[in-house]
């Protein structure tokens, strides 16, 4: 994709809940709009970004569902993130989670979307939230939050073992964001899907991965 694009999302009815220690994990109804704002000229090999035209086009509205974790302070300094730090650990968590949630769940990467912030006016604290591309749902954001630990480690696997420095497509990098891939925080995404894990409640599900 060569635009930029900005995203709000509003978490609706929550219809599932787990709770792992200090942590929320969620599953409900999202309410996702996104406004292609900008056009990006593209190096075609590298994919370096050379320029950006602005667009004036309307707001697309999609209603889904979407799974999501609340992050109070305390775990986000037990990941040692500094303030500065949280956008891009959390975007980075957010990017690797969509790119293995295919791993537990029957879909491509192109079939959900995320958004994360360091404050989300609907939860108060930082979330990261994974959605189903489909209006009404496709069923994958639900399977994620049934098989979150399972899940999770597998994230927390791809981006602690990849042997890049800073990110790269096979750990945190993301084809489809709209804000090319900025702000990203490999190291801080590493570290904060670790103490998630630490806090993880055991699946239900034994067969979460198969």
């Amino acid at each position: 994709p060569h635009s930029r694009e900005t995203s709000t999302l509003k978490l609706g009815e929550v219809l599932a809940s787990r709770e792992w220690g200090p942590l929320g994990l969620r599953h409900g109804e999202v309410e996702v709009t996104a406004q292609v704002v900008a056009f990006l000229r593209r190096r075609l090999v590298t994919g370096e970004v050379l320029g950006e035209e602005a667009l004036d086009l309307p707001p697309r509205t999609l209603l889904t569902r979407g799974t999501w974790w609340t992050l109070p302070a305390p775990v986000l300094a037990e990941a040692a993130l500094d303030d500065g730090d949280v956008p891009g650990a959390l975007h980075a968590a957010e990017h690797a989670a969509i790119a293995l949630l295919p791993l537990v769940a029957s879909c491509d990467r192109w079939d959900v979307g995320g958004l994360s912030t360091a404050w989300h006016p609907d939860t108060g604290e930082a979330t990261i939230v994974v959605h189903d591309g489909h209006p009404g749902g496709g069923g994958f954001a639900a399977r994620g939050f049934e098989a979150a630990r399972a899940w999770l480690t597998l994230t927390h696997e791809a981006v602690a073992t990849c042997p890049c420095e800073a990110g790269c497509p096979a750990c945190v990098q993301s084809p489809k964001c709209g804000n090319g891939n900025e702000p990203l925080d490999k190291a801080g995404a590493a570290r904060l899907l670790a103490v998630l894990l630490r806090h993880a409640d055991t699946d239900t599900d034994t067969d979460a991965v198969s």
